[in-house]
């Protein structure tokens, strides 16, 4: 910063003013990750918000993205060890979520997910997930797809179950982002899990793409979520995971082909809301027939033929194809009863807020929108008091007090 500062005149004969300014801004994100401990980064952040305000804590495990070797320091258990105490010390200011990778197996001592099945629902044996949900009451589960894996990975199917069962909630990544698996692109990844080829007999959909970065939107994709709440496609599921574990939790019946259990009533919180670029694809078409669903108030896309499900995969191709991400999680949200989305990180951009009014005024929407920043990612763009301070005067009070209590308080509820 000081060799920025006093070397400006110099620097502006290389760039320009605004290039200069995003570099300052970069830099702001560097001097928090250079904090060792996460308490240190935590006081920064409270500091910048009135008293009493709450904070949800999102951590993250990258250890399976395939990027190279975690240092300890960094690892999920110190991670999360680190968090708790934070948790013990500011029991009623900060609402933790556990990291859940579905091909993480163990956490040191303790093996990471145990559970049971009593009369249809899932008990925890002692375990990570107990520890930390039962015993230090963390507030609920965060995914990030995009680091190799599909939010309805058989794994998670009963943790999800139980989720279901206690009304805890799910946070899930659901953007374009520069975070995602860096290994090669496997051979079962080319073809959807559930999502059939409607023109191709006993064949699923094809997913084409072979870079990273492009194919890592098959796992964040929000239609993948359908998958999860829709009875019909969750039976489809459960049949081709073919676990005799699984049929007993969700009362698979291979005479009625079947399930008595499902997962529509799963609390999902949608980040960042799909991202700005879709909301600006939203806003962009208008000759396209999906956004022009979220004209009637109520429902948005139909995904679903009721009275043939099986005639729905055509109908799926299309949506996953051809639909901006703004209207299938509008849609969703519309559809289900449980399902939020956020603004964390496309909060700063401005962009967006006529678009936002517009969500808050549908009464199908308005219930179901968090605010959120994504502290301290979004410091390239923005400070948080700035963004709490331009997101209070861009709407009224009504409507910011919704966002920022009434739902987030919804959202947090738990049995």
């Amino acid at each position: 910063m000081m060799i920025i500062r006093n070397s400006k005149k110099l620097s502006l004969l290389f760039i320009n003013e605004d290039q200069l300014k995003f570099m300052t801004r970069y830099v702001s994100i560097g001097r928090f990750a250079y904090y060792q401990e996460q308490n240190a980064i935590f006081k920064r952040l409270i500091k910048q918000y009135p008293k009493n305000t709450e904070f949800v804590v999102l951590p993250m495990d990258m250890e399976f993205m395939d990027a190279g070797k975690v240092k300890a320091i960094g690892s999920y258990q110190t991670q999360m060890e680190k968090l708790k105490k934070i948790k013990q010390k500011n029991p009623n200011t900060i609402h933790p979520f556990v990291f859940v990778d579905p091909r993480r197996e163990n956490v040191g001592y303790a093996d990471f997910f145990k559970w049971r099945n009593d009369n249809g629902k899932v008990v925890l044996e002692d375990c990570f997930i107990k520890d930390y949900i039962e015993k230090a009451n963390f507030a609920g589960f965060k995914i990030y797809p995009a680091l190799g894996y599909f939010p309805f990975d058989e794994k998670l199917l009963p943790l999800w179950k139980y989720a279901a069962d206690n009304n805890l909630p799910i946070m899930t990544h659901c953007i374009r982002g520069t975070i995602f698996y860096r290994g090669n692109k496997r051979k079962e990844w080319y073809y959807h899990p559930i999502i059939k080829d409607v023109k191709l007999p006993d064949e699923y959909m094809l997913l084409s793409k072979s870079k990273n970065i492009e194919y890592s939107l098959d796992f964040t994709h929000p239609l993948n979520y359908l998958c999860l709440l829709e009875p019909f496609l969750l039976k489809e599921w459960i049949k081709k995971c073919n676990k005799p574990e699984l049929f007993d939790l969700f009362g698979y019946s291979e005479a009625t082909d079947t399930i008595t259990s499902d997962l529509s009533n799963l609390k999902i919180c949608f980040g960042h809301y799909g991202g700005d670029d879709e909301w600006k694809k939203f806003l962009e078409r208008d000759r396209d027939n999906y956004s022009h669903k979220m004209a009637d108030d109520s429902t948005g896309i139909k995904f679903i033929n009721t009275k043939d499900p099986n005639q729905s995969y055509g109908g799926l191709m299309d949506i996953w194809k051809n639909a901006d991400w703004y209207t299938i999680i509008s849609s969703l949200i519309m559809q289900y009863p449980n399902i939020y989305a956020d603004l964390s990180y496309i909060i700063h951009e401005q962009e967006i807020v006529p678009l936002l009014k517009h969500t808050l005024s549908n009464p199908a929407l308005k219930e179901r929108i968090l605010f959120g920043t994504d502290f301290y990612v979004v410091r390239n763009h923005n400070s948080e008091k700035e963004l709490l301070a331009r997101t209070k005067s861009s709407l009224s009070t009504e409507e910011f007090d919704l966002m920022a209590r009434e739902n987030p308080i919804n959202y947090l509820k738990r049995n």
